[in-house]
C-alpha cells in the first residue's frame, strides 16, 4: 500500500467500522514511536460515537509534546488499503488541534498486522509482499 510524504512525514487514509456504519479519514500520520493509535474525536460523531466521559476507559498518552489524556474504544474494524484488524482498540484524543493530524497510526496496527514501512518505495507491506 502506497503512503504519501507531505512535509517529510508519512501520510495514508484509514477506514474505520463502528455500529456497522463506515468513514474514511484521511491525512493520518504514520508513527511506529506512538504505542497506540489515536484518532481525532470530533471526526466520530457522524457514525455514531459519541463519548460517554463517565463510563468510558481513559488512558494518558506520553510524547515529545507532553501528555494528553484520551478515551479508549473499540471499533468494529480499522482498515488501511488490504490490511484490517477486527475489534481493534483505538484511543480518541484532540488530535487536530494539538498536532494537525485527523489521526496517528502507532505501533499496535503495525505489530498486529505484522507491517513494516518501506520509505525506499514509499509503501507499507509485510516482510512477504516482495
Amino acid at each position: 500500500m502506497k503512503f504519501v510524504m507531505e512535509d517529510q512525514l508519512p501520510l495514508v487514509s484509514v477506514h474505520i467500522e463502528y455500529n456497522g456504519m463506515k468513514k474514511k479519514f484521511s491525512n493520518v500520520l504514520l508513527d511506529t514511536s506512538c504505542s497506540s493509535s489515536i484518532l481525532d474525536t470530533d471526526l466520530f460523531e457522524d457514525i455514531g460515537l459519541m463519548l460517554d466521559l463517565e463510563n468510558d476507559i481513559t488512558r494518558k498518552m506520553y510524547g515529545i509534546g507532553g501528555s494528553e489524556i484520551c478515551i479508549e474504544q473499540k471499533v468494529s474494524g480499522m482498515t488501511i488499503d488490504k490490511f484490517k484488524l477486527c475489534d481493534f482498540t483505538i484511543q480518541l484524543g484532540d488530535v487536530r488541534k494539538i498536532h494537525g493530524f485527523n489521526g496517528i497510526i502507532g505501533s499496535d496496527f503495525f505489530l498486529a498486522n505484522k507491517l513494516i514501512i518501506d520509505f525506499e518505495n514509499m509503501e507499507i507491506r509485510t516482510n512477504y509482499d516482495f
